[in-house]
């Protein structure tokens, strides 16, 4: 849907139609408001090469992500509703395969399995072209949301709705007349800023409303693979990570760039990913394991506060809000703290103090 020329009356004016946009429509839409998700569709957002990764533990500590016991149902209901009404499938459960690289790894691991026993148990042997001998530990409920599918089930969802609109956002052609947001042919009460990390200072040259958030956004290079003689069942994880799709292909990644704010792929990226791999898996010819590179993509991590998700009003204009922070856990985050914006936007709920986006004294 384009601009129209006539006047178009909505609740919510949303910004970017990536994980944040996109869940906090379908929540928006549940509830009977009407929307407008607005989209510049330049392939350049994060949700569309993301790898879409849910991963029980993660980092050095194996810890689990900030609310994961709540945040991990809530994303499996709501995703499981979205395959059911489009029929398409968009979650794949896929057990988590985590590598132990050293004996003090391992050590690690099991002076936590107490506590972390509920989200993995202990392979004393993992099979396969690994180059550690070390064991390691399975995640029962890691998973992977194909976010490219998923985008385009909302896109239709929204589009069946007259909700959905591909146009550049400019923040220069907003006005705010008696107390709500007019821009091009559009009403609103509110306008929401899911940019991720394209509403973020000093990314893509940002400059507007929200460019006082202090922000360590990262960029990530992930190869699209083709291996052989890897279960394509699980997905691997030591220094980086490999992930299935079908017919052998794989997505591999990632690493973090904290210096270039852009989407453009580059080599010492695609090589840096490699020599991650190289450092655990068995890769380079004779008689271990092929692979060859088939695709490259970058994108950036939008990484606000603590790496939380942050929502919220701008300080100095009621009308406008922002849902944005969602990092490498968004397909784990987003349902969920969508669910509970749209409660808030909806009357039904105060905001919650920790996502707040300006944090009470």
């Amino acid at each position: 849907m384009g601009y129209t020329g006539c006047r178009m009356n909505v609740d919510f004016l949303i910004i970017g139609q990536g994980l944040a946009g996109s869940t906090l429509a379908v929540e928006l839409l549940k509830r009977g408001r009407s929307v407008l998700v607005v989209d510049r569709q330049d392939g350049t957002g994060s949700t569309r090469i993301a790898a879409g990764l849910i991963t029980p533990l993660t980092g050095k500590g194996m810890n689990p992500a900030w609310r994961q016991q709540h945040y991990l149902p809530k994303a499996v209901t709501f995703y499981h509703a979205l395959e059911k009404e489009s029929g398409r499938k968009l979650y794949h459960s896929t057990p988590v395969v985590r590598v132990f690289a050293s004996e003090k790894e391992r050590d690690k691991w099991r002076g936590k399995k107490d506590e972390l026993g509920h989200w993995a148990h202990e392979l004393p042997e993992i099979e396969g072209p690994f180059q550690h001998e070390f064991g390691g530990v399975e995640m029962p409920d890691g998973a992977w949301l194909d976010t490219l599918a998923f985008l385009h089930v909302v896109k239709d969802k929204l589009i069946d709705a007259s909700a959905w609109r591909e146009a550049a956002f400019a923040e220069e052609d907003v006005s705010f007349i008696g107390g709500k947001v007019h821009w091009q042919d559009v009403v609103a009460e509110k306008v929401i800023l899911c940019q991720g990390a394209y509403g973020l200072k000093g990314v893509d040259d940002y400059q507007g409303w929200f460019s006082h958030i202090n922000h360590r956004s990262a960029k990530g290079e992930i190869l699209n693979v083709w291996i052989d003689e890897l279960d394509e069942a699980r997905r691997y994880h030591c220094n980086g990570w490999l992930a299935p799709r079908e017919g052998g292909m794989w997505k591999a990644g990632a690493n973090y760039d904290w210096k270039h704010m852009n989407a453009i792929p580059t080599e010492e990226g695609k090589l840096e990913v490699i020599e991650k791999l190289n450092t655990w898996v068995n890769l380079s010819g004779g008689k271990d394991v092929p692979m060859e590179v088939i695709g490259h993509e970058a994108g950036i991590r939008p990484i606000v506060r603590n790496s939380m998700p942050v929502v919220g009003f701008h300080p100095e204009m009621a009308e406008v809000g922002f849902f944005n922070g969602l990092g490498s856990k968004g397909s784990l985050m987003a349902p969920a703290v969508a669910e509970h914006f749209a409660a808030h936007l909806s009357g039904e709920c105060d905001l919650d103090d920790e996502l707040k986006l300006v944090q009470p004294g």
